[in-house]
């Protein structure tokens, strides 16, 4: 159970500190005193998305911290499930700080966590049900999702899903080789064409880098012949080349050796350097011989090839790698198209049995919420009954619809408020002060479902009053016995069977306005009991009225 709350900047709330006792706790105050801020604190408590605008004015933060203890063992079961557990005095401490940046920090147990987990954790620690919740469970598309919470058909729908899966994969895959014949023919008569255009050009990688290259050299065959017959005249053929002149030093030195010692070294050095000298102007002469030649002839070949290859690249592939790479998956679907009609076959057979197989999962499933609709309407006609609504009935519809992912059923929440008439959904039959009673009914037996630690209920008597909202109190106090139970209510009728009563108030302070939360005692609770039956002034009989309220609450504990 929630047993301490501590709330800081929440809109009007500067600082509040709450002990939350186990049983029922009734919330009442003035219009506008600020009840709404304690479900509005939970709700941030909770991982609900908020706005910095929640922040009180001038305030850099907003926090609040919620501490549970006494908690179940479905409960700590269920913590275990997210590598979590309470401390070592059996305590689980939650916070949630929101920046006037609008940056949100949630910790379990001082670990920061995402908001996401906040969420997770807290879905089964806290239920709030407001005056919004009823809009929800009027929503014919939420009526799936609770049918299944209550049914806990979770290894129904898991085996439906897997089967479901396969299924789908299965058809699309099916979808997907039977085309039409002719789509078909003309996709392979399309690749057969790109495969032997492309293999009909013999591509080589980096072919086109070769060539370009080659391009590059014959389109400057005249300088580079210039180039290399200079060169070599120099190094060689000319008068005073570099090769006479190495030849005379050479000779010079030989004269050296045989007057001095010393010179093998410079003969050893500069012979290397007249066979390197030989060779470069060897290699120059060929070149400038290769130049000679016309190149025109083989240019063309290779602008050619370019042409040829850039056409390609225009369709296929910014490289010769890429052309190649599309050719080889092309021939791949080719393939795939030749032998589809085999793998066709073969699936038709997978599909009759992953069908027959997801209509057996299905039939599990409606069985398994039938099973559960039945048990849920006795829950809630007696829950009904105990409410004054003796002759509304409820009803879960079940009708077939084609297999989604959710299974092949169209579930909605039927009611018929008066004998005679024909069931309706719930959204278009009930009215004011009897939808309050009757989304009290569903959320009653949801919550004993669900084995929440605690449950908070805003202004459960919108639209009821009198005895119907004495047994609205006494149910909630009924309920508070499985569960800790919050309200926060205009009734006196309510208010007056809770085990604890606060009082939620506002006052300026230094300037600013407050709101401030304190649970009362014997006496001040008669007081504001009466003021919620009187109205402005408190009479005697307003507080005799009150104290016999109170104290008739005993004979339903």
């Amino acid at each position: 159970m929630l047993a301490t709350l501590h709330i800081e900047n929440v809109a009007l709330i500067k600082r509040l500190d709450l002990s939350l006792p186990e049983g029922f706790s009734a919330f009442t105050g003035e219009t506008g005193a600020g009840k709404s801020i304690i479900i509005d604190s939970i709700g941030v408590l909770c991982g609900a998305r908020v706005s910095k605008e929640l922040i009180r004015s001038g305030e850099a933060y907003a926090l609040v911290e919620g501490m549970f203890s006494d908690l179940t063992e479905t409960t700590c079961r269920r913590l275990k499930d997210y590598d979590l557990a309470p401390d070592e005095d059996g305590i689980l401490y939650l916070s949630r700080k929101i920046t006037a940046e609008g940056k949100s920090t949630a910790r379990i147990n001082a670990k920061a966590v995402p908001t996401s987990l906040l969420r997770e954790i807290t879905a089964f620690l806290i239920n709030i049900h407001g005056q919004h919740d009823n809009q929800e469970l009027l929503k014919k598309e939420r009526h799936l999702a609770i049918l299944d919470a209550y049914a806990d058909d979770a290894d129904c729908l898991r085996a439906y899903a897997e089967r479901y899966t396969s299924y789908r994969a299965l058809n699309d895959e099916y979808k997907n080789l039977v085309t039409d014949d002719a789509e078909k023919q003309r996709t392979a008569e399309m690749l057969r064409f790109q495969i032997e255009e492309i293999r009909a050009l013999k591509l080589k990688p980096g072919e086109e880098e070769t060539l370009t290259a080659e391009k590059k050299r014959l389109a400057n065959i005249e300088k580079i012949a210039e180039n290399a017959h200079t060169a070599y005249g120099v190094l060689f053929a000319n008068n005073l080349s570099a090769a006479e002149n190495v030849d005379h030093a050479l000779s010079c030195l030989a004269n050296l050796a045989k007057m001095s010692d010393g010179m093998d070294e410079y003969i050893d050095r500069l012979e290397k350097a007249r066979s390197e000298i030989y060779d470069i102007a060897e290699s120059l002469h060929d070149l400038a011989g290769d130049a000679e030649e016309n190149p025109s002839a083989r240019l063309d070949k290779i602008e050619q090839r370019l042409y040829d290859i850039y056409k390609l690249k225009r369709k296929y592939g910014h490289t010769v790698e890429e052309i190649l790479a599309y050719a080889d998956t092309a021939e791949k679907r080719l393939s795939d198209l030749e032998l589809s009609e085999v793998r066709a076959t073969e699936l038709e057979k997978e599909l009759k049995k992953a069908e027959a197989d997801l209509k057996a999962a299905a039939q599990a499933l409606t069985a398994a919420r039938t099973a559960a609709g039945e048990h849920l309407k006795k829950e809630i006609e007696k829950e009904f009954e105990f409410l004054e609504m003796n002759k509304v009935r409820f009803s879960v519809q079940i009708l077939p619809k084609e297999p989604g992912s959710d299974g092949a059923d169209d579930i909605e929440f039927m009611v018929r408020t008066n004998v005679g008439l024909p069931f309706s959904p719930l959204a278009k039959t009930a009215s004011g002060g009897e939808l309050s009673r009757i989304m009290l009914a569903i959320k009653s037996v949801i919550a004993k479902k669900d084995g929440v630690e605690t449950v908070i209920y805003d202004e459960v008597d919108v639209g009821i009053s009198g005895k119907t909202s004495r047994r609205i109190g006494i149910k909630l106090l009924q309920s508070a016995r499985d569960s800790q139970v919050m309200c926060v209510t205009h009734s006196a009728q309510i208010a007056s069977l809770a085990d604890a009563h606060f009082l939620v108030a506002k006052a300026e302070k230094d300037g600013s306005t407050e709101t401030s939360v304190r649970a009362l005692s014997p006496d001040e609770r008669i007081d504001e009991t009466a003021r919620i039956i009187a109205g402005i002034n408190l009479t005697s009989s307003s507080r005799a009225a009150a104290a016999e309220l109170i104290d008739d609450a005993k004979n339903y504990r």
